[in-house]
């Protein structure tokens, strides 16, 4: 059914905004946390049956099919549950009366159990907590060496056996997963370990410890060896990288012992005022790599994350892999160059971007073998090998070793540094990077992208977002003339005094007059004003706001995805973003990175970034927040 005058201009109105903000992202606008960006990689459980502030003795089963224990006010459960509701079902606390509750600890989650039906969590006759698989088959069972009498579950969240005495003999504290609550003691031989995917609660290869070496700071580590952020040394009340420890806190924090090997850190709850408890909080290592606080709102029934680290999530190692392309501002932060695919489709699926990417061919090296044109990137994980010889001769060094997977080469000094092992994290140079020379990467010879043609899937920075606009411009540019031809013309209030006939009607086009009124704060002037009601301007100027600062020249003032959807539902406050360049291109007709909106011409791309569409051509090493000259 043909669009309607209003409602057509109302569509050419968003999908400008839409362009906007995928200026930001190399990938489609859908939302990783819109269901997880604001909640744990855990995902709703099978409904489970409450036994509340069960206490049993030895021998007794505890907990058998969808039955759950409870903490003695509910603020936590124990039960089987299986994330994403897959076959593989796990022994686990999580938190009780919250809409798809987020997974605090897990049990077994190197072992999964596949039959819950047969399964059953015991305190054996040793005094053991066990998860058995019936007939005998022992899944899991806690580590006491003295005999347990009695199991409880805390409203901390703690899982502890208790003594004939009544003391603790084992505690689900002292082997936390990947989140930290209130009252739970990190020491320097226990860690927090990511989940492998957001499914898969095995351990991934992201970790939060105590630096083993000084005992004075908290490290995020890749693979229990590659250390990619700290929390800088503690200064006696706070560390000296996350100064915001010091202002005023709900939460207080505890370090004893720092500098020395029995080093233990923990954080309590500071009673508010009228003896009310603070909002629930946890910390997590998310599937990402990134550690997360985040605070439950009860009255939107909302997991707040204010606080990550890194903040740029492209900082976390090894998040993409050997040959994965980082963007942070994407929803799906990984893509692979072009002429490689992911080496496990159903891990990237999952969001496990580790293990990175491989040749399509799925070979190692071939005589065919070409160097493509990545552009300035940074990286990590490779091996340099650095030597003085021309463009050939790098090449030739290169090509004929099937370990190099790619090389740099100054054409002025003739410094070539071949490369070996993996390019990891590959993504756009920051301002302090020391890397300036451009990356080719070793790839079959039908795989290299020719300048000016667009074949690869990396979209570097703002020049693929570039490439997209161009797309949506374009097709708005149709869509309001086949408009023309049909009778119906621009909005009244675009148009001026009367219909603009002729010459002057051939002379107006939407995106540039749509971002003048956007830098006026004029929303509701590019919604047709025939809408009426059927419409809600402070939605509108919401939207536009939100995707204005999506696309700020300074990449630090661009939200992260999870505060663009809290903006975008109206969480968070909406301040007045200032105009960046591009929306400043659109009404002067400058070139903005090649892409150029005339009048008369539309949309076209030229100077001197027409190679636009190879990520290797000049247009990728400039300054994105500069338009072309």
């Amino acid at each position: 059914m043909p669009l309607m005058i209003g409602e057509m201009s109302l569509a050419i109105f968003f999908a400008f905004i839409l362009s906007l903000l995928l200026l930001a992202s190399n990938a489609s606008l859908v939302s990783k946390f819109d269901t997880n960006n604001t909640s744990t990689p855990s995902t709703p459980c099978n409904p489970i049956q409450s036994s509340r502030g069960k206490k049993l003795e030895t021998t007794n089963v505890l907990i058998t099919g969808n039955s759950t224990i409870s903490s003695p006010k509910r603020t936590f459960n124990l039960g089987f549950v299986s994330p994403g509701g897959k076959s593989s079902w796990y022994l686990a606390i999580s938190y009780a009366s919250i809409p798809t509750p987020p997974i605090v600890w897990v049990a077994n989650r190197e072992k999964p159990i596949t039959n819950l039906t047969s399964t059953r969590l015991e305190i054996t006759a040793e005094g053991k907590l066990a998860i058995i698989a019936l007939p005998s088959s022992t899944v899991w069972q806690s580590t006491n060496t003295e005999k347990a009498r009695r199991l409880l579950l805390e409203e901390t969240g703690n899982l502890v056996l208790l003594s004939a005495k009544g003391l603790i003999v084992w505690q689900s504290f002292d082997l936390p997963t990947d989140t930290w609550l209130p009252d739970m003691n990190i020491t320097s031989g226990t860690s927090l370990i990511s989940w492998r995917s957001i499914n898969d609660p095995s351990p991934g290869l992201f970790s939060l410890r105590i630096n083993p070496q000084g005992f004075n700071e908290f490290e995020l580590v890749y693979n229990k060896s590659v250390k990619y952020w700290s929390t800088g040394n503690w200064t006696g009340n706070a560390f000296s990288g996350v100064p915001e420890m010091t202002i005023p806190y709900i939460y207080k924090f505890h370090f004893s012992d720092p500098f020395m090997p029995s080093a233990s850190f923990w954080y309590t709850e500071r009673e508010l005022d009228g003896g009310l408890r603070p909002p629930l909080t946890r910390f997590q290592v998310d599937v990402d790599g990134q550690l997360k606080q985040y605070t439950w709102t009860q009255q939107n029934e909302y997991w707040n994350m204010f606080w990550s680290q890194p903040e740029n999530q492209c900082r976390v190692y090894g998040l993409c892999g050997n040959l994965g392309v980082c963007n942070s501002t994407s929803l799906k932060p990984c893509v692979c160059v072009s002429g490689f695919s992911p080496d496990n489709d159903h891990d990237w699926e999952s969001g496990d971007y580790t293990g990175g990417c491989v040749r399509e061919s799925r070979g190692l090296c071939e005589k065919s073998d070409g160097l493509m044109e990545v552009g300035a990137v940074e990286f990590e994980g490779a091996t340099i090998v650095p030597f003085v010889g021309a463009r050939s001769v790098c090449e030739r060094t290169c090509l004929s070793n099937c370990s190099c997977i790619g090389l740099f080469h100054d054409g002025k000094t003739n410094l070539c540094k071949n490369l070996y092992g993996s390019l990891l994290n590959l993504r756009p140079l920051s301002s302090d990077s020391t890397f300036q020379d451009v990356l080719f990467v070793r790839v079959q010879k039908e795989g290299i992208v020719r300048k000016g043609v667009s074949k690869s899937v990396i979209l570097i920075g703002s020049i693929g977002g570039s490439v997209v606009l161009l797309g949506l411009v374009a097709g708005m540019l149709l869509i309001f003339r086949k408009r023309r031809k049909n009778g119906k013309e621009a909005p009244p209030s675009a148009r001026g005094a009367g219909d603009r006939e002729g010459e002057k009607a051939e002379k107006w086009f939407f995106p540039p007059y749509a971002a003048q009124k956007i830098i006026e704060g004029n929303v509701a002037a590019v919604v047709d004003d025939r809408l009426g009601s059927a419409y809600d301007i402070d939605e509108a100027q919401r939207v536009a706001s939100v995707a204005i600062w999506c696309i700020q020249d300074n990449e630090e003032m661009r939200p992260t995805m999870g505060l663009v959807v809290k903006m975008l539902e109206g969480v968070v406050e909406v301040t007045t973003p200032p105009p960046p360049k591009l929306l400043q291109a659109l009404v002067s007709g400058e070139s903005y990175h090649g892409v150029q909106i005339d009048s008369d011409k539309g949309v076209s791309i030229g100077g001197d970034n027409a190679g636009l569409y190879s990520f290797g051509s000049p247009s990728s090493l400039g300054n994105a927040s500069s338009p072309a000259k």
